[in-house]
C-alpha cells in the first residue's frame, strides 16, 4: 500500500505528517517487523497548520495520536508520559477550538481524557462528558478520527462509574451503547452484560431478568456459543442472587440451555468462566467437594490468567466481585463479606495508584490560572521596562506570596470540615454493627414522613437471643448481631434506612413500598439469615430466626405512634411462634 500511493515521495505537508507517524508507530518495536518507511524531513509547525486549514478533524486525530505514540516511545511505555502529553494535548484542544469546528474539539478532548486517566480519573470523566456529544459514531470504516469514538467513550464512562460506586450512571453507558450499535457489532454483548451487571449493583433484578432476556435474542441472532453462554450465565446469577428459589422453573430452563453449549468451546476461551459456572452448578446440586474444587480451580485459573494480562488489577477487581457474589448466593456471608472488603480495598488501590502519577499541574486549576496572570503580568512588564525601564519584581513576588497564603487558608478550611464531617458521621452508627443509631434513624424519619409517600415501618427482635448470650457467649452473640445486620444491608436499597434500636431490636423504613413488598423482603432476610449456620467464635453449629412487627404507614407521621403499633405487632409474631412477619391485614 505504501508503495502503491507512492507516500514515500509525497512531499505535501499531509505526506510529510503521516510519514512521522507511520514511523513513529512502530518505531521501538523490537518482536514484530517495523513499518517499512522512511523519515527524510523535519516534521514543522507549519506542516500541521496547513493540515489543519485543510480538514481541522483529520488534524486534531493525527496530532493527537502523534502526541500519544511519541511520547510512548520516548517514556518506553511508562505511565509518566503523562508529564509530557497531558500539556501537548491540552494546547491541541486549544487550537481545536480555534478552529470552530466541534468535532476536532471533541477528537483532542477524548484522547486528553485517554491520558487524564493515569493522572486525574475525575477530570477524564469531565473530559470524556465534555466531548461525547460531538464524537465520530463507531464505523466499520477505520480511520485516525473514529479510532476512539463514541461507543469508546461510553464504555471508558460505564467503567470509571461503576468504580466510582454509580451504578445507574454505568447502567446509562451502556445502554447507551446498545442504543447506538448495530445488530453486528462485537461490543454488543459485552454492553448488554455490563448494562445487567450495573442493575445487579442497584438490586434491580426483575428490570436485570427482563433485559438478560432481550441480551439472549442478540446473542442468539449473533450465532455465538461463547456469547450466548455469557448472556445465559448472567441471567442465572440474577435468578439465583434476586429471587433466591421464586423462579424454579425459569432457573432450571437457563440451566438446561447451559448445559447444552458445549463447555470445552466456553473453556477455550474462558478457564476461569467455565471454573465459576461449575461452582453455581455444584452450589445449586449441593455438592460439598465438587463446590470446593470448583472454586479452587476459579482461583488458580484467575491467578494464571493475571500473569499475562495487562490489565492485571482489573481482573483482580472482577474476580473478588464474583467471588463475594458467589459465597452470597452460598450462605457463607463470612467469606462473601471477606471477598467484598478485598474488591472495595482493590478499588481504592486503583484509583489511589491512578492519583499517584498526578501532577499538580494537572489539577490545580487556580495555580494555574494565577501562573498564566503572572506571564501575561511579565509581559507588560517587559513592555513598560523597554519604555521607562520601571521593574515590578516586588509587586510579583508580593502576588505569589499572596496566593501561597490564600492556598494554605483553603486547604486549612477544608482539612477542618472535613474532620468534622467524619465525626458526625460517626456519631450516626452503632459501633458494633455499623447500622444507624435510634437517634439518627428517629431523626432521618421525621424528615422522611413529611414527604407523605407510600412507605413501611418494621421492627424486628432476634428470637431467643438471651438464650444465645448465655449458651454460646456475649462474643458469638455479637457476631449474631453483626451477621445479622450485614445480610439486611445486602438486600434493602440505598432509599431504605436500618437501624440498631436497642439490644437485639432493629429497625427497618422501606421506603416507597407497599406492605406486601416489604413482607416479601422480610420473609427473603429470615430466610437468608436461617441458612447461617457456622460461626467463627463457635464451634458450635446453630441457626437463627427473627420475629418482626410490620407497618403500612400509610400518611402517619406521629412516630411514637408508629412505633407503638410495631411494637405491639412485634409481640404479636412473637406469640404465634416466632420467625414470621405480623402486620394489619390491608
Amino acid at each position: 500500500m505504501i508503495e502503491n500511493l507512492n507516500i514515500q515521495d509525497d512531499i505535501s505537508s499531509e505526506g510529510i505528517i503521516f510519514r512521522h507517524i507511520l514511523a513513529t508507530a512502530t518505531a521501538n518495536e523490537t518482536l514484530e517487523p517495523r513499518v517499512p518507511i522512511f523519515v527524510k524531513s523535519p516534521l514543522l509547525d507549519s506542516h500541521w497548520e496547513e493540515l489543519k486549514a485543510l480538514n481541522p478533524e483529520l488534524f486534531s486525530a493525527a496530532k493527537a495520536y502523534y502526541i500519544y505514540a511519541r511520547a510512548v516511545n520516548d517514556f518506553d511505555g511508562s505511565p509518566l508520559r503523562i508529564n509530557s502529553t497531558v500539556p501537548a494535548l491540552r494546547r491541541l484542544k486549544l487550537e481545536a477550538l480555534d478552529t470552530g469546528n466541534r468535532v476536532a474539539t471533541a477528537i483532542a478532548s477524548i484522547w486528553l481524557s485517554m491520558e487524564l486517566t493515569l493522572a486525574s480519573p475525575i477530570q477524564a470523566i469531565n473530559e470524556i462528558e465534555y466531548s461525547l456529544l460531538y464524537l465520530p459514531t463507531r464505523s466499520s470504516t477505520l480511520s485516525l478520527e473514529n479510532a476512539l469514538d463514541r461507543a469508546t467513550a461510553h464504555q471508558w464512562l460505564r467503567a470509571a462509574y461503576i468504580e466510582l460506586s454509580v451504578p445507574s450512571r454505568a447502567y446509562f453507558h451502556a445502554m447507551s451503547i446498545i442504543e447506538e450499535s448495530n445488530k453486528n457489532d462485537q461490543a454488543l454483548t459485552l454492553a448488554y452484560f455490563a448494562a445487567i451487571d450495573a442493575l445487579m449493583f442497584q438490586s434491580e433484578y426483575s428490570r436485570a431478568l427482563e433485559l438478560a432476556n432481550k441480551a439472549l435474542t442478540t446473542a442468539q441472532n449473533r450465532n455465538s456459543e461463547h456469547e450466548k453462554f455469557i448472556i445465559l450465565f448472567q441471567k442465572l446469577k440474577v435468578l439465583l442472587q434476586g429471587f433466591r428459589g421464586a423462579q424454579e422453573s425459569e432457573i432450571n430452563s437457563t440451566l438446561d440451555q447451559l448445559n447444552s453449549i458445549d463447555i470445552d468451546v466456553i473453556e477455550s476461551k474462558s478457564k476461569e468462566l467455565s471454573y465459576l459456572f461449575q461452582s453455581y452448578v455444584a452450589a445449586l446440586q449441593n455438592r460439598q467437594s465438587v463446590l470446593e474444587t470448583a472454586i479452587s480451580n476459579y482461583k488458580r485459573s484467575l491467578n494464571d490468567s493475571l500473569q499475562s494480562s495487562e490489565f492485571k488489577l482489573e481482573r483482580m477487581i472482577r474476580g473478588e466481585l464474583e467471588l463475594s457474589r458467589l459465597y452470597d448466593f452460598i450462605g457463607d456471608y463470612e467469606k462473601a463479606y471477606k471477598h467484598s472488603k478485598t474488591y472495595n480495598r482493590l478499588l481504592v488501590e486503583k484509583n489511589t495508584e491512578q492519583f499517584k502519577l498526578s501532577n499538580s499541574s494537572f489539577t490545580d486549576g487556580i495555580a494555574k490560572d494565577i501562573e498564566l496572570a503572572r506571564y501575561r503580568q511579565k509581559e507588560l512588564t517587559v513592555l513598560r521596562s523597554e519604555k521607562d525601564g520601571l521593574s515590578t519584581d516586588k509587586e510579583a513576588m508580593k502576588t505569589t506570596i499572596f496566593a501561597l497564603i490564600i492556598t494554605i487558608l483553603i486547604i486549612l478550611a477544608l482539612w477542618l470540615w472535613i474532620s468534622k464531617r467524619q465525626s458526625d458521621l460517626l456519631a450516626e452508627r452503632d459501633s458494633l454493627t455499623g447500622a444507624l443509631t435510634r437517634r439518627a434513624m428517629l431523626n432521618s424519619l421525621k424528615k422522611a414522613l413529611k414527604g407523605n409517600k407510600a412507605s413501611c415501618i418494621a421492627l424486628l427482635d432476634v428470637d431467643n437471643f438471651k438464650k444465645i448470650n448465655d449458651k454460646y457467649g456475649h462474643v458469638v452473640g455479637d457476631e449474631v448481631l453483626t451477621t445479622f445486620t450485614q445480610i439486611i444491608k445486602n438486600r434493602i436499597r440505598k432509599s431504605d434506612k436500618l437501624c440498631r434500636y436497642g439490644g437485639e431490636e432493629f429497625l427497618i423504613y422501606f421506603s416507597d413500598s407497599d406492605q406486601k413488598s416489604a413482607k416479601r423482603i422480610l420473609d427473603e432476610l429470615n430466610f437468608a439469615l436461617s441458612r447461617q449456620k457456622h460461626w467463627s467464635n463457635t464451634k458450635e453449629m446453630f441457626s437463627v430466626s427473627f420475629s418482626s412487627g410490620l407497618l403500612d404507614v400509610n400518611g402517619e407521621t406521629n412516630l411514637d405512634t408508629i412505633i407503638k403499633m410495631c411494637d405491639e405487632l412485634l409481640y404479636r409474631a412473637k406469640r404465634e411462634g416466632r420467625a414470621r412477619v405480623a402486620s394489619f391485614p390491608i
